[in-house]
């Protein structure tokens, strides 16, 4: 038998109306809060099974290390203790540049290809969940949570465990797809965004400022910016390799005029909520 949720993860109301487009996903919206999640609580072999359809060891972009390295930038106003964790980290790419960078990295990811990829560069993974007995309290100065929020459905437990390991005004940074998208108005239920058991948590600015700020934290910064053309067109059934997410890319990092229209595009993005990326930077209080 199916097992479900009665009630918001964020606030707990037990007012949940199912939406009726988004049934393959089992997603309800709190009539509290306005959060959107499924319902179904996913079975061990569900999520054994989706997630080890990831592949593993591709190569960095030379652009991603790029804005991977304007984030430590920012990051470094709050290094105090040389201690950075990255819950959920992947292949480790981005905790292998903080370590470049001279930081103390430490890492958690569930999936095993992930974790055999990063042991064999060095860097310091536990393989599971976050526990917190393997780190002392207060220990970590930055704790880096990107693309992984979507996938959990007991947010608050999580901000629980971030909330003993961070020291006082340290940060979590936190990247997620934005509820409120663009592409999500144009595109509905066939946004590829929308993908059970993968996916199990949509945020948009107002509800993960609501989970954050109920649970030790205030927000320094939420942005929503970034479109992705691949996802967009896979979502219609269609490539079009003309206009490439990573061509686009390119063409922002090295053409003044592409650049000029980024800059435009994602101030604009971000002043109507509608970008595809929800960013937020918050900071224990």
């Amino acid at each position: 038998m199916d097992k479900s949720f009665s009630q918001c993860l964020i606030c707990s109301s037990s007012k949940l109306t199912d939406l009726p487009d988004y049934q393959k996903d089992h997603l309800s919206k709190c009539q509290g809060c306005g959060f959107v999640f499924s319902k179904r609580i996913p079975t061990e072999q569900e999520l054994v099974e989706e997630y080890y359809k990831y592949e593993r060891g591709f190569e960095l972009s030379p652009i991603t290390i790029k804005r991977y390295n304007e984030l430590l930038d920012g990051f470094e106003t709050y290094r105090q203790q040389n201690n950075i964790l990255d819950v959920g980290a992947g292949d480790g790419h981005f905790i292998e540049v903080a370590r470049k960078r001279g930081w103390n990295t430490y890492a958690t990811e569930f999936d095993d290809k992930a974790v055999d990829v990063m042991k064999a560069k060095g860097i310091n993974v536990v393989k599971g969940g976050l526990d917190i007995a393997n780190y002392e309290a207060g220990m970590f100065d930055v704790i880096f949570w990107a693309e992984v929020i979507e996938h959990i459905n007991n947010p608050i437990e999580e901000l629980k465990k971030f909330n003993y390991l961070l020291r006082k005004n340290g940060i979590v940074y936190v990247t997620t797809p934005n509820f409120n998208a663009l592409s999500h108005k144009y595109l509905g239920s066939k946004w590829t965004i929308f993908n059970y058991p993968e996916h199990l948590c949509y945020y948009t600015p107002k509800t993960i400022k609501s989970l954050f700020k109920n649970n030790g934290f205030k927000d320094i910064a939420i942005q929503t910016t970034g479109f992705g053309p691949d996802r967009f067109y896979a979502s219609l059934g269609k490539s079009n390799n003309n206009i490439s997410t990573e061509k686009v890319r390119q063409k922002t990092e090295t053409k003044l005029f592409w650049k000029g229209i980024k800059y435009m595009s994602n101030k604009l993005f971000n002043l109507l909520g509608i970008g595809d990326a929800l960013k937020g930077t918050f900071v224990k209080i």
